[in-house]
């Protein structure tokens, strides 16, 4: 079928005593692409069902010599366990619900036609795909390490492979690009975890949260009674203290160029000397450093001192922002949805598709930081269960910018049926195709929410959006 990704051909098993239904039944399948075996009798059938697995079986409710409804938990067998559709030619409510209560997915009466089969295997099969695809989602989260850069998209594969390039040199310095909230800190903690120095400390410092003369005393420390309000013994600097480790000095473009020349003369002889001191002290350390400006630009602008930049530009990592890797949003949506999950104590399970779909279309201006505190508010919103799209921030919803522009100059109407219900049925058809099925941007562009479109596209029938990309593409 169409849009669905399995490890091979979805397998379907047909059980039933008629030959016509199996042979029928078969064909049909069989055009659309699918792996299909049949059994005529219970016992062939759980002798293939034993031998490999299925995604569907079709089991008869009134085999000759045995009852389906008995032999339901029998097929279930294996893992996954395949979705059970019963066929009957006795359809009563009775017989619906016990199905449904014994394990199967859905009762479908003789005689049936080709669509209502086509229509309850894809969309078994499209749920068969969500869930593998969440439980490939789930497993991976379990695996990650709170030192780990979350992705798997081209760009983030790029940054992995630098980080263990760097690893490898333990002395290098390394600068660090990105927009805030994009994770810098996070690539330079993997960049300690993953090196010799793993084993020392990380210490971190925000360069612009400290003015110039506390930074200096953070950094270098201080002799007894260097300047008014110093300690009688003196301090040890950051420097010291990270000792075999690693110092990351984030935001490093706001430090003063007073500073930066002292930080040069520690990239360059390796020695120090506190405030007040005039004794050399060696240090032992790698310099991270971190910036969401421009480097170069302040080099040229004279604000930065374009030695210190060559020095701490060895090996440069610049981190993509969220808008340049969608593609992540649903494994780190995971991440911290068990992350936030497990520190609430709440059981969350994971994202209705809707909510997915909010998350994967809005742009994140914030970033990763961003996203993180949108699972966290939609945590304490969500009692348990799924999150759904109402426990989102409202500003998930998307934002109408230029590239939602659609030409509003004309709209032909087919047919004679020139009724405001066929105007709006063709006009949200019309939107829905300019914005490639993108309902945020298209509810946007329609001054309606989400609910409400999807609402109109169930009554106009206007057919399913087109699968979205897999995650694991």
């Amino acid at each position: 079928m169409k849009n669905l990704s399995f490890p091979g051909l979805p397998r379907v098993l047909i059980v039933d005593d008629e030959a016509s239904v199996r042979e029928g039944l078969r064909t049909l399948l069989e055009h659309e692409g699918l792996h299909v075996e049949t059994a005529g009798t219970v016992d062939e059938g759980l002798h293939r069902v034993s031998g490999r697995c299925f995604d569907i079986v079709f089991l008869d409710l009134n085999l000759s010599g045995a009852d389906g409804l008995s032999m339901i938990s029998e097929f279930r067998q294996g893992s996954p366990s395949p979705d059970i559709l019963i066929l009957t030619g006795y359809g009563t409510v009775a017989n619906t619900v016990e199905s449904m209560r014994k394990g199967a997915t859905d009762v479908i009466e003789k005689p049936f036609s080709g669509d209502r089969i086509l229509a309850t295997v894809r969309r078994v099969l499209e749920n068969r795909q969500l869930k593998n695809e969440l439980s490939w989602l789930q497993g991976r989260v379990r695996e990650l390490t709170a030192t780990e850069l979350v992705g798997l998209s081209p760009s983030v594969r790029e940054v992995q492979t630098r980080i263990d390039q760097v690893a490898h040199a333990p002395d290098t310095t390394v600068l660090i690009t990105g927009q805030s909230g994009t994770g810098k800190e996070l690539v330079a903690r993997c960049v300690h975890e993953r090196s010799a120095r793993r084993h020392g400390p990380f210490v971190a410092v925000n360069c612009a949260a400290l003015t110039e003369a506390l930074l200096e005393a953070e950094l270098f420390g201080y002799e007894p009674g260097a300047f008014n309000g110093a300690s009688r013994e003196g301090k040890d600097g950051l420097l010291v203290v990270a000792g075999g480790g690693t110092l990351f000095l984030d935001e490093i473009g706001e430090m003063q160029q007073t500073l930066q020349a002292k930080l040069l003369r520690v990239l360059q002889e390796r020695t120090f000397r506190r405030v007040g001191g005039v004794q050399d002290i060696p240090v032992d350390v790698r310099i991270i450093t971190s910036t969401n400006r421009d480097l170069r630009q302040m080099v040229q602008a004279g604000t930065f001192r374009e030695d210190l930049f060559h020095r701490l530009n060895v090996m440069a990592v610049n981190v993509p922002p969220l808008r340049e890797r969608h593609a992540d949003v649903p494994l780190l949506s995971h991440f911290f949805l068990d992350q936030i999950g497990r520190q609430m104590g709440k059981a969350l399970s994971g994202f209705t598709e809707e909510a997915m779909e909010t998350l994967t279309e809005y742009s994140w201006p914030g970033n990763v930081r961003e996203l993180r505190n949108a699972i966290e508010h939609a945590c304490i919103i969500c009692p348990n269960g799924m999150i759904d799209e109402v426990h989102l921030p409202k500003f998930t919803g998307g934002m109408p910018d230029g590239s939602d522009e659609i030409d509003r100059t004309s709209l032909v109407l087919d047919g004679r049926d020139h009724s405001i219900r066929a105007l709006e049925s063709q006009l949200v058809s019309r939107v829905l195709e300019d914005t490639d099925w993108n309902i945020s941007r298209a509810a946007a562009i329609l001054g309606i929410n989400r609910t409400t479109l999807y609402n109109k596209i169930r009554v106009y029938a206007l057919g399913k959006r087109p699968m979205r990309n897999k995650v694991l593409a």
